[in-house]
């Protein structure tokens, strides 16, 4: 049945007090049409690109996000979006996740290059940046090296 995906929700603490009754949608449906003194409220699936991942009231459900949107984000699908969940986005190689939420990474950034001078004493990861240590002494890398190296005489 289209409009079977509601949920009851007993507003009231106590059985002495006045019930209200409230009527969401379940996770991914959104509400069709409200309740009426004569009707019951009737919840529709998402659809096209939609999602709702919470029980909810709304009449909409939200777009999904998309991981490789706008100017190059640096991220990629790595679980695409449901009617009950949104895209859930991984960093791109080469790239770390500098903000995420539930639904996984929301903006990567491109590992920082070492400059002449230093070398990478920690390769960047997923979920960490790139460190790059300066050379000591007589001894040069060209920034990509993991160590510096001895200059020949």
């Amino acid at each position: 049945n289209l409009f079977s995906s509601c949920l009851n929700i007993n507003t009231s603490s106590t059985l002495t007090e006045k019930h209200d009754i409230v009527i969401l949608s379940s996770p991914g449906n959104h509400v069709h049409k409200h309740c009426t003194e004569f009707t019951s409220t009737s919840c529709v699936p998402c659809v096209d690109s939609t999602f709702l991942d919470e029980p909810n009231g709304l009449m909409k459900c939200a777009p999904c996000s998309s991981c490789d949107s706008g100017e190059n984000l640096g991220l990629r699908v790595k679980q695409p979006c449901t009617s009950q969940s949104d895209d859930f986005c991984e960093p791109l190689e080469g790239y770390f996740c500098w903000f995420s939420n539930k639904n996984g990474c929301k903006i990567a950034q491109k590992h920082r290059s070492c400059k002449p001078g230093h070398y990478i004493s920690h390769t960047g990861t997923t979920s960490t940046d790139t460190v790059c240590s300066d050379c000591t002494g007589d001894t040069y890398s060209d920034g990509s090296l993991a160590a510096c190296r001895s200059h020949t005489r």
